[in-house]
């Protein structure tokens, strides 16, 4: 891994991470502060099964805000996605790893169809404290999976993104109460993506922004 110093008040530790997970050995994307402490965690699912450089970038801005975030290499398959998922959670809840607090909560965000890993892994997890969906769709899976974590939720789409349904995302509200919303009018899909040809600038940092603050006052603080 290599030490960041720059953009943010943290400075922080980054790079691929094995996981160990029983007998097997899973990857990922590990972004966490350098500094003392067991911090407020977060996993992160993508849009690929491979975290993407946006990812990457997503999880380091995170971890200059003082929040760890792992993003796991995961693969095509919903059902093995979950034990990757639920590997991955046991490896960031183990007080020997000596930097999360997850053992008391963790969060989950998914960047477009990653949200199905996020909200399975919420439902299958009772340490999951908090989902975040952007630029995603809450469909029925989804949603159903939403309803039984029962956690708080945060949404963050855009009514020009037409790879989300956004009338059917806010029709979920009725079974997900603990529900906020961020609807952005005019954003195309992947606004907060830096290598897509949408990408726009001040979204994407209002979105980061609306990210930080939300697991912010979801997730355990630092100790």
């Amino acid at each position: 891994m290599t030490v960041l110093i720059g953009e943010g008040t943290t400075e922080i530790i980054y790079g691929s991470t094995s996981i160990p997970a029983g007998a097997r050995t899973l990857g990922g994307y590990l972004a966490r502060p350098a500094l003392d402490g067991d911090w407020p965690t977060i996993l992160v699912f993508g849009p690929e099964p491979m975290p993407t450089s946006a990812i990457k970038a997503m999880c380091r801005r995170m971890a200059r805000h003082a929040i760890a975030a792992l993003a796991p290499e995961m693969s095509q398959d919903r059902a093995t996605n979950q034990q990757i998922a639920m590997g991955v959670a046991a490896f960031v809840a183990n007080a020997d790893g000596g930097w999360s607090n997850a053992r008391f909560g963790f969060g989950t965000v998914g960047f477009g169809p990653g949200i199905h890993d996020a909200a399975a892994l919420a439902l299958n997890d009772g340490r999951a404290m908090a989902v975040a969906a952007v630029g995603s769709t809450l469909d029925d899976a989804v949603t159903g999976d939403l309803a039984v974590a029962d956690i708080p939720v945060l949404f963050i789409g855009s009514r020009s993104d037409d790879t989300v349904d956004i009338d059917l995302s806010i029709e979920a509200r009725e079974k997900l109460p603990q529900t906020a919303y961020a609807i952005y009018g005019d954003m195309e899909a992947h606004w907060w993506d830096i290598e897509a040809p949408k990408y726009d600038e001040e979204m994407s940092f209002d979105t980061f922004d609306r990210l930080v603050g939300f697991f912010g006052e979801q997730l355990p603080v630092r100790i």
